[in-house]
């Protein structure tokens, strides 16, 4: 997917909200911000956003001095997150068709925002997301939200490459990681996440902390990009990408990187931006299961 001329306004706000979580002054703001727009002249509409996000989120870094600004809310949402893992993990094995409400549950992490995390009762706010999610899934074209063959495809999957999404979304992935890895034993199942800290998305240390490495390889995509742009992984990941029997692609950012690119891919995200939607053809708010076409 292309940068939008829509999706500039955006790149600001998450420049002053980074600024805003670590109570920077607003003449320092002001700073932060312009040296933002300096970088508008360098951006090729032609390139993916997180391609434009990661410039800007490098510029936030250095002009903030801090190497991890969303560290402490990373840690945060995945402790949250674990505290509800035990429950969510029951419904799942209570469940009459376990892999469709593990996918309920991992799209429900990439719905639920960081407010909603620290929710004391997170457990009730996640049945009642995907309560919400099952009637949008209802009201939706047929097109957008495909279980039945993202199922076929994980029972015929040899190896599974999983591309996760954000800190505390991740202990949602585990969810159907687990599923997936109980209906499949011998499946070879790689989780690949952010090779540095940028937003709130999962870095190595994320994975550790949720247990991704309990029940598969946890991998970086050696590129601090918010997605999963292959020319700037690593050569390891891009080896395990060609090597995978399925892709699955999780939230906004590696959709919009990853999108157009060859292998067999699904997506699982809630559509979170108007430009988004219209990419995808979507409404917004509609919840995402689609695959790239190759299925």
């Amino acid at each position: 997917m292309r940068t939008y001329i829509d999706c500039l306004p955006c790149f600001f706000s998450q420049a002053i909200a980074a600024c805003r979580l670590l109570g920077v002054s607003d003449a320092d703001t002001k700073r932060v911000v312009d040296r933002v727009g300096a970088l508008l002249p360098k951006v090729a509409l032609e390139s993916s956003p997180p391609e434009t996000a990661a410039l800007v989120h490098r510029v936030i870094r250095e002009a903030l001095e801090n190497p991890d600004p969303y560290a402490k809310i990373k840690r945060k949402s995945n402790e949250a997150a674990l505290a509800v893992y035990p429950q969510l993990r029951e419904k799942v094995r209570a469940s009459a068709d376990p892999l469709r409400a593990a996918v309920e549950i991992s799209i429900a992490g990439n719905i639920i925002d960081y407010g909603a995390l620290l929710n004391p009762d997170l457990g009730a706010e996640i049945s009642r997301i995907v309560e919400a999610e099952e009637r949008a899934v209802l009201r939706e074209d047929a097109r957008l939200f495909d279980f039945l063959k993202l199922q076929n495809a994980i029972d015929r999957a040899r190896s599974v490459l999983y591309l996760a999404d954000n800190a505390g979304e991740i202990v949602f992935d585990r969810i159907l990681i687990e599923e997936m890895r109980a209906r499949r034993p011998a499946m070879e199942l790689t989780v690949a996440v952010r090779g540095g800290p940028v937003l709130n998305d999962a870095t190595e240390v994320d994975a550790r902390e949720a247990g991704i490495d309990r029940i598969a390889v946890v991998i970086s995509n050696g590129t601090d990009v918010p997605g999963t742009v292959l020319r700037a992984c690593s050569p390891e990941f891009r080896d395990v990408w060609k090597q995978s029997d399925l892709i699955i692609s999780k939230g906004q950012g590696n959709y919009e990187s990853v999108a157009g690119e060859p292998g067999n891919i699904f997506f699982l995200l809630m559509v979170k931006c108007e430009v988004l939607a219209r990419d995808i053809g979507a409404g917004l708010r509609d919840v995402i299961l689609t695959a790239n076409g190759a299925y």
